[in-house]
């Protein structure tokens, strides 16, 4: 099965992990952003952490594949990406194939402040007012 997600959360995956090493500055992180000191180094690395944030609840009911790198929309208010998983039913019934993600992601702490709206709340919002994150089931072409 193949699913979309789209988040109002900054989910840049910039591939900064660790502590701010001063050795390795400057340089350049997998989204392209200039990293020259320890703010831009952290701001990089809460990036990457949301990120793995959601992979990690992906992962938590079965294996995550062909994942694709987060891209911002039109607006650059919204990050995107689709993933497939080795489980048909994994996330939920055929009437509703995303409802233990829903589930599984509501009210999980994220950070925020990066590139995304500042008056955003700062846990997953899966449903109703103030949602944050979408899911949906993808058809796969064949």
């Amino acid at each position: 099965m193949r699913f979309a997600c789209q988040t109002l959360f900054d989910i840049t995956a910039t591939g900064v992990t660790g502590h701010c090493r001063t050795q390795r500055l400057p340089f350049q992180d997998r989204a392209g952003q200039l990293i020259t000191d320890q703010q831009s180094w952290d701001r990089a690395r809460n990036q990457q952490r949301n990120w793995e944030t959601l992979q990690q609840i992906l992962g938590l009911r079965t294996q995550i594949m062909q994942i694709t790198p987060p891209v911002t929309d039109q607006t650059g208010t919204r990050w995107l990406f689709e993933f497939e998983t080795d489980t048909a039913g994994a996330f939920g019934p055929d009437d509703d194939a995303t409802q233990i993600l829903r589930q599984d992601a509501a009210g999980v702490p994220m950070l925020r402040e990066l590139n995304n709206e500042p008056d955003i709340e700062s846990w997953l919002i899966t449903q109703g007012p103030g949602q944050n994150i979408w899911f949906a089931a993808v058809p796969i072409n064949t």
